[in-house]
């Protein structure tokens, strides 16, 4: 009788931890998920993610290996590699992002991160007889073909009463439009992230209109393929958590994050610290306020012939639970 309630006992607890170790692998697959990020070289979350090693700690207890792939020049080589497989996700800008969600591309936004206004906008030199956007008529302009340079060139035109035709635009990539505006080869540069504030601080060169000042819809988004979406979600929710915490660390420690940039951007400390003290507000899951945002700029880039025809955004959102 002791024996066989011995025997009983034991093959209870046997089964007991058989379960329990079934269970711990159901969560923890024996072959670890990689996921793959685009990244640029830009004072985002996801380069603080990066930098500061927070996302492969969040999500070794998922057994997931985090690979970094770039730096890309801007978001639109990035978006080429999504399609093809090469990554699973990346950041860009609204405008640039809208672009390229016409047609079948199998890739989702997924955060959406508000921009203030106060880190990019349209430069000229300092010796330069341009006062105002008004005075960019017949001149030539540095932009990314349909990305954010392309985007604000025309918002601000259209705000200074300019026809869009009126103005040349020399379509290159940053590291070209800065070089072609230092030498003097355009007139003006509208100028994004790192670029803009170095060409005020470190070049000669001036703002005649920041983002705020003509009304900008602009903004950063994070972009996923939408089947790597469907089958990790738990990754992608921890991702996009990763990310609002490097926003809030950043907005806590400037100094050390303008020490940050210095080191990794390259960038000079006086460049570092003006980057580190714009606003820089936490990624959000894409809900009804930023779904409107992206309808609106998504309406006005079709309505301006930047986009041949509106983007379905409604088919390429993916909600992330908070």
């Amino acid at each position: 009788m002791l024996r066989s309630t011995f025997l009983r006992a034991a093959v209870a607890a046997f089964l007991i931890g058989l379960a329990s170790t079934s269970a711990s692998v159901a969560a923890s697959p024996a072959t670890p998920v990689t996921v793959r990020l685009g990244f640029l070289r830009g004072p985002e979350p996801l380069s603080i993610s990066r930098l500061r090693g927070t996302l492969e700690k969040r999500l070794a207890a998922r057994n997931v290996k985090v690979a970094w792939v770039g730096p890309f020049i801007a978001y639109a080589p990035a978006a080429e590699a999504l399609n093809a497989n090469a990554i699973d996700i990346t950041i860009g800008s609204s405008s640039a992002a809208i672009s390229s969600l016409v047609g079948t591309a199998p890739i989702s936004l997924f955060a959406y991160q508000w921009d203030a206004g106060d880190s990019s906008g349209i430069v000229v030199r300092n010796g330069a007889d341009i006062k105002t956007v008004a005075d960019l008529a017949g001149r030539s302009v540095a932009v990314n073909r349909g990305g954010t340079g392309d985007y604000q060139l025309t918002k601000a035109l259209e705000k200074a009463g300019v026809p869009s035709s009126g103005v040349k635009r020399a379509f290159l990539s940053p590291v070209d439009s800065a070089a072609a505006f230092a030498n003097g080869h355009v007139d003006a540069w509208s100028a994004w992230s790192i670029f803009f504030p170095t060409a005020l601080v470190d070049g000669d060169a001036r703002v005649i209109a920041q983002a705020s000042d003509f009304g900008s819809q602009n903004a950063v988004v994070y972009v996923v393929r939408t089947p790597f979406a469907a089958e990790h979600p738990d990754i992608l929710k921890d991702v996009l958590e990763d990310l609002r915490e490097s926003a809030r660390w950043a907005q806590q420690n400037r100094e050390e994050a303008a020490r940050l940039w210095v080191q990794e951007l390259k960038l000079s400390p006086a460049v570092a610290t003006r980057v580190a003290n714009y606003r820089n507000d936490e990624p959000v899951p894409v809900g009804e306020k930023e779904l409107v945002a992206l309808e609106s700029l998504n309406d006005w880039l079709v309505g301006s012939k930047l986009l041949p025809k509106p983007a379905a955004i409604k088919d390429h959102v993916i909600a992330v639970a908070r």
